[in-house]
């Protein structure tokens, strides 16, 4: 592993050897290549984000049959701050998991990794999950997975994109895109597009990567130099105004499920301090939803339009919505 770190920016493949006891207490192993992926968290991580490259015929009759490639989300820094960053952040998959099928499968793991090309044999033992691939995602979903150059307002899904939406003031990330990606890159940041075959709206925009959240409030992460905000702890909520007449629906839903999404995302892991400060965060979200001057003043008169008005909401008053 120490190879692969010092080699990161590279993006180098290594073979390795890939052990597990599945639930009888039977150990498997076989061969795989590891490499390291990502932008953001290859450059600022102690320990980078990997992908695992599986070999068909070797994980033929195990859990991982029929998989290619699946990332593994790692613990960023040492110690207890890296392990926090790393539970919260699964629990906000776990906790959008509560809100809609939608959304990106994890597994937790609990990893050795182990430098078996060096003298010293030194292992590291460390917290982390392997995130769905994105093409076993769609098929679960009936749909696949498309790479369009910017997705119109018109083809989004109404219901999915509210609930994502809101889910992403909940847990106050900015760093997303849903109408288009970087340069070159297609639709869209931090967000996989999924839709039915042939079809030209109901497209649905699935969110990952939610390292630059508030909630989680890594020390590198900050918001976007063209957002009227300085800390990722601040709230600016990214919904368009054709959603308001939504929103309402979307907050009822949220209401519902308070308890499975605060369980989600406060996983027993978490150090007290921090749990604290992710509790008092998530009861501030609350308070504004359920606050009809605060959603005006937060949400509705924050929401991005007219200009993104799809054609087929044009008689909403994008003004208006119904308080719970």
């Amino acid at each position: 592993m120490l190879s692969l770190s010092r080699r990161r920016d590279k993006k180098p493949e290594f073979d390795g050897t890939f052990r597990y006891t599945d639930a009888s207490g039977t150990e498997h192993a076989f061969p795989v290549l590891v490499s390291t992926r990502g932008k953001s968290r290859l450059e600022v991580c102690d320990f980078p984000p990997l992908r695992i490259t599986f070999k068909p015929d070797d994980t033929a009759g195990t859990v991982f049959e029929g998989q290619k490639k699946l990332k593994i989300v790692r613990q960023c820094v040492r110690g207890g701050k890296g392990r926090d960053w790393l539970h919260l952040e699964l629990g906000v998959y776990r906790a959008y998991n509560v809100i809609t099928d939608y959304s990106y499968r994890a597994r937790q793991l609990n990893v050795t990794f182990r430098e078996t090309g060096s003298r010293s044999m030194r292992e590291q033992v460390q917290p982390a999950f392997f995130l769905e691939d994105d093409k076993d995602m769609a098929k679960r979903l009936n749909r696949k997975r498309i790479r369009p150059p910017k997705v119109e307002p018109a083809q989004m899904a109404l219901v999915e994109t509210t609930h994502n939406l809101l889910f992403q003031y909940l847990i106050g990330n900015t760093d997303f895109a849903v109408k288009k990606g970087p340069t070159g890159e297609g639709c869209c940041h931090n967000g996989r597009v999924i839709t039915v075959a042939a079809k030209r709206d109901d497209w649905i925009i699935v969110p990952y990567d939610f390292d630059y959240s508030g909630i989680i409030d890594t020390e590198y992460a900050m918001p976007h130099e063209g957002l009227p905000i300085r800390s990722v702890r601040t709230r600016l909520y990214r919904g368009f105004c054709w959603q308001n007449e939504e929103l309402a629906r979307s907050i009822d839903l949220f209401n519902q499920k308070r308890s499975e999404i605060e369980s989600a995302l406060l996983p027993p892991e978490v150090s007290k301090n921090k749990a604290r400060r992710v509790k008092n965060y998530i009861d501030r979200f609350y308070e504004i939803i359920n606050d009809p001057q605060e959603i005006q003043k937060n949400m509705l008169d924050k929401c991005r339009g007219p200009d993104s008005l799809p054609i087929r909401d044009s008689a909403i008053n994008p003004r208006k919505v119904k308080t719970p």
